[in-house]
């Protein structure tokens, strides 16, 4: 059996962060959503994920200011970033930070088979070897942890 990879997903439109996360859990992978830069912030504090996909359009701290506190903490710096996003950074200044992710996706090009791919790709996974869509979602949950940091 392969390893079930953990993916914190990013993103604010909670249209678009239901039908990603429920395709990725689909896929085989456990997916832990946050809403907002803050949620992300908290919830990166109590875990370490396999990979994060950020918006950088967020409320509540940024996705660059998200990606920025990824980079410079010491258990997370590592840690693969895809980011999914309508544009790229908001602030000129902070493209450097982009650098360091693995891949950069524009939500209005971006198909279902193109974030799977990319996903794929950063876990060096063939695409045959995740589940088919009709598998179902991992029932592992960290909602018990993360409630109990976030209160």
């Amino acid at each position: 059996m392969n390893e079930v990879r953990t993916i914190l997903y990013v993103e604010d439109d909670p249209i678009v962060r239901t039908a990603y996360q429920r395709r990725l859990q689909q896929a085989g992978f456990h997916v832990i959503t946050a809403h907002d830069g803050l949620d992300a912030m908290k919830r990166l504090a109590v875990f370490v994920p396999d990979l994060v996909l950020l918006d950088l359009m967020l409320p509540r701290f940024t996705g660059e200011e998200v990606l920025l506190f990824i980079r410079t903490n010491p258990t997370l710096f590592k840690v693969p970033v895809i980011v999914l996003s309508t544009n790229s950074v908001v602030d000129m200044a902070q493209e450097h930070l982009l650098e360091g992710t693995q891949k950069r996706l524009i939500k209005n090009h971006c198909t279902w088979a193109t974030l799977l791919a990319a996903v794929q790709e950063v876990f060096n996974i063939a695409p045959a070897e995740t589940t088919t869509p009709e598998s179902k979602p991992i029932p592992f949950s960290f909602a018990p942890m993360l409630q109990a940091a976030t209160a």
